[in-house]
């Protein structure tokens, strides 16, 4: 799944995903304290995703699951949306022919958001999907490989992909809200507001849009100092463990559950400070 060039990139407000000289990059990319924050930068078209911006955010998100500074990755939207899907004018490209622009690998045919939903579920720390604004599509889907949904009280998540003629959302909204659920809203096309989204588990929470910022960052700290081995395990879990039978998904997380006591610092740390009744201080080893 590596992308050619793709490196770690750690450092403080670095931009990339940069096209011909002084034109402005369409992802912002920091990373800081243990949080890399990855910010889509098309605010004009709705933080669509054309080549520049799906090749851009694929080779941050895999730079920051390498990178064993990250401790979490927080993905946002610059401007009124989060991502409204792929760009409807760069996927007409597949049609005419004309392809440079189109959100797809050229090799393969595969869609970037297909690579990125892969690169956050296999990222071995928790992802946040900051949903400040309107979600749908390809942008729905990303927001479901993320680990966690905290959403502004101005966000509408949605699919809208059965109006283009087109399918969609089958796979990673199924596994959030359920298949009858998924169902209903690709059938009707509509866009749920947050308070809807967090009531049937679409999102996990809900804030004012003048707060949304500020409790972003809170909760990302808020992990970047959990037990990131825990946290990657567990996510490997989850992945090995889905519609597995019981049994073998209960010895499956004992033998994760025994990695955490015997093969880790904070494994160590977690039970050593219940103990001796203070705080864990939790490192990430």
């Amino acid at each position: 799944m590596a992308v050619p060039g793709t490196g770690t990139g750690s450092g403080t407000g670095t931009g990339t995903g940069k096209g011909a000289p002084g034109s402005p990059a369409v992802l912002e990319n920091t990373v800081r304290d243990g949080v890399a924050r990855l910010v889509l930068g098309r605010p004009d078209r709705r933080n669509g995703l054309d080549r520049r911006l799906g090749e851009a955010l694929l080779r941050a998100v895999l730079a920051a699951a390498e990178d064993d500074g990250v401790r979490v990755i927080v993905l946002t939207g610059r401007g009124a949306a989060f991502c409204a899907g792929d760009d409807i004018d760069a996927l007409a490209g597949l049609v005419s022919g004309e392809r440079r622009r189109t959100p797809t690998f050229p090799e393969t045919g595969d869609s970037y958001y297909l690579r990125i939903c892969e690169a956050l579920l296999q990222a071995p720390k928790p992802v946040i999907a900051g949903l400040n604004g309107a979600c749908a599509g390809a942008g729905t889907e990303i927001a479901c490989a993320a680990d966690y949904r905290l959403a502004s009280g101005t966000a509408r998540i949605g699919s809208c992909i059965s109006r283009l003629g087109h399918v969609g959302n089958a796979v990673l909204l199924p596994r959030v809200v359920g298949p009858a659920r998924a169902t209903e809203i690709f059938l009707t096309g509509r866009l749920l507001d947050a308070d809807e989204a967090a009531r049937i588990g679409l999102v996990d929470r809900v804030v004012p849009a003048d707060r949304f910022p500020a409790e972003l960052d809170a909760l990302a700290a808020e992990f970047g100092s959990g037990p990131t081995r825990a946290y990657a395990l567990y996510k490997e879990l989850r992945e090995r463990a889905w519609y597995a039978p019981a049994e073998f998904g209960l010895r499956l997380q004992d033998a994760y559950h025994n990695r955490c006591l015997t093969g880790y610092r904070d494994g160590r740390e977690g039970p050593a400070a219940y103990l001796e009744r203070r705080p864990p201080r939790f490192t990430g080893r």
